[in-house]
């Protein structure tokens, strides 16, 4: 007699069989995808992501010293260096009156792209002695220019507050670098001009009872700028 043989599955039998088998594949292969996917996320760990941001400072920045001039328009100091009964207008639109605004036309006081300090247009940057007295004293500082930016023309007036030396200090300096000086309007008017291919510029300097009005301007200014801003301080002349 031969040998045994098993009996074949039946057909149902052996499609039950195929699909497990087939689930068993796609089983294994989503196990290993997920612990692929796991593996590449694990390389960011918790600490390392907070090590990765940055951190506010414990300390704070130092706060430059000693008073400055201001593009906003309102002294960067209290004027307390001021003595009793100098005029202290808060803001740069005490300064003039409507006639002169209008005066500048197009031009407007204290543009917004004034604040970048690359662009600062503030007088006495160029000689050593004139900034180191607007340095040391409160000031007010207040510029004329086109709105949307430079344009080679403007006006720039500092405001400082200075005692009797500082107002010789200033005084001395400007008649000896050969500033056209005379008394005018209770107080020492001093002034330079000069021009080249760009145009003209100058500067106005006027020194009365503990206040210095330092101009600046280039290619504008209208005129009468610096009286008006006298008697805007001291109206009663």
């Amino acid at each position: 007699m031969g040998a045994a043989h098993s009996p074949a599955p039946p057909p149902a039998n052996r499609r039950l069989w195929v699909t497990i088998g087939v689930l068993a594949a796609l089983l294994a292969l989503a196990v290993i995808i997920i612990i692929g996917v796991l593996w590449a996320r694990g390389a960011s760990t918790p600490a390392a992501t907070e090590a990765a941001r940055p951190t506010p400072s414990a300390t704070a920045p130092p706060t430059p010293a000693g008073p400055t001039a201001s593009n906003s328009g309102t002294p960067a100091a209290s004027g307390s260096s001021a003595a009793p009964g100098t005029p202290q207008p808060g803001s740069c639109d005490e300064l003039y009156s409507p006639e002169m605004v209008a005066a500048f036309g197009d031009m407007v006081l204290n543009p917004a792209w004034l604040d970048d300090p690359e662009l600062d247009m503030k007088i006495g940057e160029d000689d050593p002695v004139l900034e180191g007295v607007i340095d040391a004293n409160d000031s007010l500082l207040c510029q004329w220019a086109k709105p949307e930016g430079p344009s080679g023309a403007g006006v720039s007036t500092t405001l400082v507050w200075v005692d009797a030396a500082d107002s010789a200090t200033v005084e001395d300096h400007l008649r000896d670098r050969g500033d056209s000086c005379s008394e005018q309007e209770g107080g020492l008017r001093c002034t330079t001009e000069g021009s080249n291919d760009e145009g003209y510029f100058g500067e106005s300097h006027f020194l009365r009872d503990g206040i210095w009005l330092a101009t600046e301007y280039s290619n504008a200014g209208p005129d009468g700028y610096t009286l008006d801003m006298v008697n805007n301080l001291w109206p009663e002349g």
